[in-house]
């Protein structure tokens, strides 16, 4: 059985090398593609100073330029696909399966009736051991689609050896090549935010994916501070900076492109346009530099229901352009 472990890396070397230390240690052997996108780290050279590329299982491959998680996948499946592997795993770079994670997810298969497969996401290191109730695994709700497709488990099913559930992120999810060329390969034009979401609706055309609890992946995102709190005739909310405001537009046109396409019904047109003069009133509000995020939501809004995949543009609108 050829396993394609796909791992999407951007300027996060020593994170990076604790998800390669795991992943040469499972006890079933995988090879390991370690996709790097663009990092300006140094990462090129560390992986090499470090002696990862004498590990045969290593197969490194440096993209010309940053093509966001989204395309990093993108270029991982496909590899995958080329070769005849029969499963390709994936993961962030800031991730770290149990040494026998991957062991667990292939003593559960049953092709025939699940369309991948997922192992227990906890967020932070071991000794954290908090699990991931919403993002990483979901299941879906076709009509309440907005602000996010996906819904969170109810924490009882992770008392359980394995259970179903319907969207599994790109932290640990385990895919027949089978499955993948059914459904195809993950959207390259996303970039970044719900690529993992819309890539598990198209699974679910297939079957279920299967859950395994004992098989652990700890996620050590450390985001950074995003927010900040305003505050308007008493009333609070935490409001994004604008030094980071160029990320949410990837999410926000993704989204609610995800929504028009695959929810079901008349009610996810009208939480689109809820969450629109949502975001102006609360731009209207709380926020500082009003039209600039106006014209940025605007635009990052009305691209998801157009299906426009500009990746250039949140740049461009910031400089003004």
């Amino acid at each position: 059985m050829k396993i394609c472990t796909v791992v999407v890396t951007y300027n996060r070397y020593e994170l990076l090398k604790e998800c390669l230390d795991s992943l040469l240690n499972q006890t079933y052997q995988n090879d390991i593609l370690l996709v790097d996108n663009a990092s300006t780290d140094g990462t090129e050279k560390k992986v090499v100073e470090d002696g990862y590329l004498d590990n045969k299982e290593i197969i490194y491959k440096r993209l010309e330029k940053n093509t966001g998680g989204a395309g990093g996948f993108y270029f991982g499946v496909k590899y995958a696909l080329d070769n005849s592997y029969d499963y390709v795993w994936l993961m962030d770079d800031d991730a770290e399966p149990e040494l026998n994670a991957l062991e667990l997810l292939i003593n559960n298969l049953d092709d025939t009736k699940y369309s991948a497969y997922a192992p227990k996401t906890l967020i932070g290191t071991k000794e954290d051991n908090v699990i991931s109730a919403f993002g990483h695994r979901g299941v879906f709700d076709y009509e309440n689609c907005l602000p996010a497709f996906q819904k969170a488990i109810d924490l009882k099913e992770y008392e359980k050896e394995k259970f179903e559930i319907e969207m599994a992120s790109f932290v640990g999810i385990f895919i027949p090549i089978s499955s993948v060329k059914k459904i195809g390969l993950p959207q390259e034009r996303f970039f970044i935010h719900h690529d993992d979401t819309e890539y598990s609706l198209r699974l679910a055309t297939l079957g279920k994916i299967l859950m395994i609890n004992d098989s652990r992946i700890y996620h050590k995102e450390k985001r950074q501070e995003e927010k900040i709190q305003r505050q308007f005739l008493g009333f609070k909310k935490n409001r994004i900076k604008f030094e980071r405001l160029w990320l949410k537009y990837f999410g926000l046109r993704n989204s609610v492109f995800i929504a028009l396409k695959y929810g079901k019904g008349y009610k996810r047109y009208f939480l689109a346009m809820k969450l629109y003069f949502d975001l102006i009133k609360d731009i209207i509000l709380y926020d500082d530099k009003k039209w600039v995020r106006m014209v940025f939501a605007s635009n990052s809004f009305f691209d998801g229901i157009r299906g426009h995949f500009d990746n250039e543009k949140p740049t461009k609108i910031l400089k003004g352009k």
